[in-house]
């Protein structure tokens, strides 16, 4: 099977089984908001990330409230998501720039959102996608991780590779949906240790479980 055949495939079964996973626009989530729990989950689990979110933004609204909370008090709402240190700095400095620069908005160009400290493509994309609603595939572990096993990207590939390869596998108005089914999948079946390839949906479409079987 082709690439696009099998892209084309794999999309209609993830939709199956997933099904619209609130892509919407009336699910878009708040820029900043977005953009800070990115920096949070740098380097760390999920439900740390999550939970020094909560903590954060049950303080604060946005990027004014920030730059007025006590650095020393930044740093213990956040010091479950680990290198609370340095991502309270780049907390700080975004926080500054998107107010003496933005008018405390967050820009939705991915070009300017990479320029802000400690923000790379990544990040930028799922700002992108997340918050704004644009039609962009924002490659993250999980991402790169099910596009390998399923064979729509080179496995020596990085991430801009994996992301190139998705990205003319299908219309610009499949990739919010395939970037939110692809993380899921992920989290959900294509694990990174003990993948439950024997109970997955996709598996007559995957080569991955065969390979390790030999």
């Amino acid at each position: 099977m082709e690439k696009q055949e099998s892209m084309t495939a794999i999309s209609n079964l993830m939709r199956e089984h997933y099904g619209d996973l609130d892509v919407g626009p009336e699910r878009l989530l708040d820029p900043y908001r977005t953009l800070i729990n990115c920096v949070l989950s740098h380097r760390t689990r999920d439900e740390n990330s999550s939970r020094a979110s909560r903590n954060l933004f049950s303080e604060i609204d946005g990027p004014l409230d920030l730059l007025d909370m006590d650095h020393a008090k930044l740093k213990d709402l956040i010091h479950c998501s680990g290198f609370y240190n340095q991502k309270a700095r780049n907390i700080i400095a975004i926080s500054h720039v998107l107010v003496d620069d933005y008018g405390g908005m967050v820009p939705n160009d991915r070009d300017t959102l990479i320029g802000l400290p400690g923000v790379g493509p990544k990040t930028a994309d799922i700002v992108l996608s997340y918050a704004f609603g644009k039609p962009v595939i924002a490659i993250d572990v999980h991402v790169s991780r099910v596009a390998r096993r399923l064979g729509l990207a080179p496995d020596d590939g990085g991430p801009k590779c994996v992301k190139e390869s998705l990205e003319s596998l299908m219309p610009p108005d499949s990739y919010r949906f395939a970037d939110h089914a692809f993380v899921r999948h992920g989290k959900e079946f294509c694990r990174n240790s003990n993948p439950r390839c024997t109970e997955c949906f996709l598996s007559k479409l995957c080569s991955y479980p065969s390979s390790q079987s030999q």
